[in-house]
């Protein structure tokens, strides 16, 4: 059990540093991707486009599990994240 703890830790933590580069990034990603879905994994965009569902079976032919990965639509404008 605790090695499956850890594990689910670790890919926690990947996602969180996927998360924080997607808002960090947000800017210039809207400058490239306004419109599409994104995914991110490891301080990248691995793969967009306009259809999730068509992203993320692409996502899992491609990489296989793609838990750590952060998928988010990129709007055209800006936001306001209200916590």
């Amino acid at each position: 059990m605790p090695v499956l703890l850890n594990r689910q830790k670790q890919e926690f933590q990947k996602f969180e540093k996927n998360m924080k580069w997607f808002h960090k990034n947000y800017d210039s990603l809207r400058g490239q991707y306004a419109g599409e879905y994104v995914a991110v994994n490891e301080d990248r965009v691995v793969m967009h486009n306009r259809d999730a569902e068509m992203l993320i079976r692409q996502l899992q032919e491609r990489f296989g599990d793609i838990g750590a990965f952060v998928i988010e639509f990129v709007t055209n404008g800006k936001f306001d994240l209200i916590l």
